[in-house]
């Protein structure tokens, strides 16, 4: 649990920190369209409940292999994904790159600090 709320607070400060950046909330903000409109689309062409369709549109953006146990049915709603994907995982990915070169940022300054303490 400890490692839990250490590695937690390295990226509340990183994701503060690289708030200030404004090509980080442009693309922040570019994310949260994209999946606004997954979302929308999904649950007013589908028919899945605003959860459903939010964890949908989120998860499948995600670089991992979680099954949601949904799958769009209708020839739109699969024409959309293919097009949805191509578009979000690569904003996605940049979003998740930037955090991580944050947190990095971090680590190696608290790394730097302890090295000075030392002398």
């Amino acid at each position: 649990m400890i490692s839990f709320l250490l590695t937690l607070k390295r990226f509340l400060t990183a994701f503060f920190r690289i708030m200030k950046e404004p090509l980080f909330r442009a693309l922040l903000t570019t994310l949260v369209f994209i999946i606004l409109s997954g979302t929308l689309f999904y649950k007013g062409v589908e028919g899945w409940s605003l959860l459903d369709s939010l964890y949908f549109a989120f998860t499948s953006l995600m670089p991992t292999s979680v099954s949601t146990g949904l799958t769009p049915q209708t020839d739109l709603s699969k024409w959309f994904t293919m097009i949805y994907l191509v578009v979000g995982i690569g904003v996605m990915l940049m979003v998740l790159i930037r955090i991580g070169l944050a947190v990095a940022d971090i680590e190696r300054s608290e790394i730097n600090l302890l090295e000075k303490k030392k002398k």
